[in-house]
C-alpha cells in the first residue's frame, strides 16, 4: 500500500497579509525596474491575497547609493504614479540594510528605515557571516530596534543552531516564502522546513525582485501538516503590524 502525503497551496493562508521584504520600489536596486512593473507585480500580490507591501530596497556600502533619504524620496514619487486602483492597497517603505563595513555608521547616526513596531531588516552576505555580527544585532537592542535577520535559510554556512543562537539574542528570523519551493536550492529548502516546523520564524515574506517571483508563489505546494505553523507565524506578524 501506497501512502500519499497531502499537499495544499500555500497561497491559500496568505489572506490579508502584508508582505514586509520585496524590492517593488522601482529603480532604486536589483528589483522592479519600471514603475509599469510595479504596477504589475502589485496586481500579482492582490491576486495571491495580500493587503499590502513596505517595500525594502537594499541599502550595501558599495551599491546603488541609497540611504533613507533617497529610498523615502522614490517611494513617494512611486506612490504618487501608481493607479488610482492602488489606492486602497496599503503601501510603506524600509529597507534590507546589508551588514557590511556601511552599516555600522547607520546605526550610529540612526539613518536608518525601520518596519512597523520598530523592526530593522538586515542581512548577511552570501559568502561569510560579518565578525561583528553579535555585537551589531546587540547595538540595535540598545537602540530600541528589534532587528529581523532576512532568509537565515539562505546562508550555507549558518547551521541551524547558529541561526537559533541569533533568535535568543533577541533577532528575529523572517523566511523567503521561495525557499520552501526549492527555488533557492536544497540546503535552503531543507533548513526553511526545520525552522518552520520549530516554530522558529517570526515573519515570512516574498522577497519579491521580479513578477516571476510572485508568479511562482501561486504555484508553491506544501506538506498540509505544515500548515498549522505557516498560518501561527502569518496570524504572528498581522499582529505585528495590525497593532503598531
Amino acid at each position: 500500500m501506497f501512502f500519499f502525503t497531502k499537499k495544499v497551496f500555500l497561497a491559500d493562508a496568505i489572506d490579508g497579509l502584508i508582505d514586509m521584504h520585496n524590492h517593488v520600489l522601482p529603480n532604486i536596486d536589483d528589483g522592479s525596474d519600471s514603475l509599469e512593473t510595479t504596477s504589475s507585480m502589485i496586481k500579482l500580490y492582490r491576486e495571491l491575497g495580500f493587503s499590502g507591501v513596505y517595500t525594502t530596497p537594499h541599502t550595501m556600502e558599495d551599491y546603488y547609493g541609497n540611504d533613507a533619504e533617497k529610498i523615502k524620496s522614490s517611494f513617494t514619487e512611486t506612490k504618487a504614479g501608481l493607479l488610482k486602483d492602488d489606492a486602497d492597497f496599503l503601501l510603506g517603505t524600509a529597507s534590507e540594510y546589508m551588514m557590511d563595513g556601511g552599516f555600522e555608521d547607520i546605526l550610529k547616526t540612526r539613518n536608518f528605515l525601520t518596519l512597523p513596531g520598530n523592526h530593522l531588516l538586515f542581512e548577511f552576505s552570501y559568502f561569510q557571516k560579518p565578525f561583528n555580527s553579535e555585537e551589531l544585532i546587540f547595538e540595535m537592542s540598545n537602540l530600541d530596534l528589534k532587528p529581523i535577520l532576512a532568509h537565515p535559510e539562505r546562508y550555507r554556512y549558518l547551521s541551524i543552531q547558529q541561526m537559533l543562537d541569533f533568535a535568543n539574542r533577541g533577532c528575529r528570523l523572517q523566511l523567503n516564502i521561495l525557499s520552501l519551493s526549492g527555488h533557492y536550492g536544497s540546503d535552503a529548502k531543507k533548513k526553511a522546513l526545520e525552522l518552520l516546523k520549530g516554530n522558529h520564524y517570526s515573519f515570512l515574506a516574498t522577497d519579491a525582485h521580479k513578477q516571476e517571483h510572485l508568479s511562482k508563489i501561486k504555484e508553491i505546494q506544501i506538506d498540509k501538516k505544515l500548515m498549522p505553523s505557516l498560518q501561527i507565524l502569518i496570524k504572528t506578524q498581522m499582529s505585528t503590524f495590525e497593532n503598531k
